[in-house]
């Protein structure tokens, strides 16, 4: 058994019952081990009072000893794929996101024809930064079932993060067709434009996604960046201030409110603001840079000194620092 998958195992062992409808644990262990020697009708049976009780890593034993003879038994498919998401959300609420992703790639042995199942490994791949695995299974999947808007809608994300912008593009127009009234992919597909430096079919996106979705943070702050990249800073300010009416512990609208005063030499001010910004978000790069060029003309060379280093350091790390993203 795959070694992650065992580990997801090990996550539901304390919240197992002892019993399940009055089998002791020694009598359960002889009836899972009598089960796998004999007809797919007593695995069967055995998976689902299993599956009933939450046990799913026991359960998913049963429905592939049936699986592994007979790939098509539909009751053993989809409770093998019952089985498989509820324990890959078990481990995601445990924390554990890589046992998650074993979950699913183990059913995946199974059931390589599931587009279901495809699609939620593609989702958890993404979350974990494998995006070839992610691109993979959801083309996989798009195959299997070709215009799903699920396995659309998430191969578009993975392909943005893999910078292929007119696949990315394509697939996130294909969706908003089909679901013109969802702020999120709107909001998706302004940041794709963006990163291709199309600010105003980027804007226009933005827009629309606040027109569906008024109380968001993303899209004003997006907006916000926009402005202040083109020293619109007035304009900037406003979307910043409205972006952390939303969220007053925005890293990148409080680090934007911060350039906005250090332009306008409000060098006090803009110190609070981008200190702020850094115990938001501790690891964005242009907080420390700007903080560093507060503090030097305020006069504290030290402190200045040692923001910069951080800016450099960060910004080595990251090769080409990205801002703050969430989805509104």
């Amino acid at each position: 058994m795959n070694p992650v998958f065992i580990a997801a195992f090990a996550l539901l062992l304390p919240a197992m019952p002892l019993g399940i409808a009055g089998f002791s644990q020694a009598a359960l262990f002889e009836a899972s081990r009598q089960a796998s020697a004999d007809a797919p009708s007593d695995n069967l049976k055995l998976g689902n009072m299993l599956l009933s009780q939450h046990r799913y890593p026991e359960a998913m034993e049963h429905y592939e000893a049936i699986l592994s003879l007979n790939m098509h038994d539909e009751e053993a498919r989809r409770n093998e794929l019952a089985a498989s998401v509820a324990l890959a959300l078990q481990a995601r609420r445990e924390g554990n996101q890589e046992a998650a992703l074993g979950c699913l790639q183990h059913a995946r042995e199974y059931l390589p024809d599931d587009p279901t199942l495809l699609t939620d490994l593609g989702i958890q791949a993404q979350f974990v930064h494998q995006l070839p695995l992610a691109q993979e299974v959801l083309v996989n999947a798009l195959k299997l079932k070709p215009g799903d808007l699920t396995a659309t809608y998430a191969l578009a994300r993975v392909e943005t993060d893999r910078q292929q912008f007119p696949s990315a593009e394509a697939h996130m127009r294909e969706y908003l067709q089909a679901k013109p009234d969802d702020a999120t992919a709107h909001f998706g597909l302004g940041h794709l434009l963006y990163m291709e430096q199309r600010l105003e079919e980027a804007r226009t996106e933005f827009q629309t996604s606040i027109e569906l979705q008024p109380a968001q943070s993303e899209s004003y702050y997006q907006l916000g960046q926009m402005d202040l990249d083109a020293h619109r800073d007035a304009e900037s300010r406003l979307l910043f201030e409205k972006t952390l009416k939303r969220d007053a512990h925005h890293g990148g609208a409080l680090t934007g409110m911060g350039i906005v005063s250090y332009r306008a030499k409000e060098f006090a001010i803009a110190r609070d603001q981008l200190m702020a910004a850094v115990q938001s978000s501790p690891d964005y790069q242009p907080a420390h840079y700007y903080l560093g060029l507060t503090l030097a003309r305020l006069g504290d060379k030290e402190a200045s000194d040692r923001e910069l280093t951080l800016a450099t350091q960060l910004a080595a790390a990251q090769q080409a620092p990205a801002r703050p993203q969430t989805q509104p």
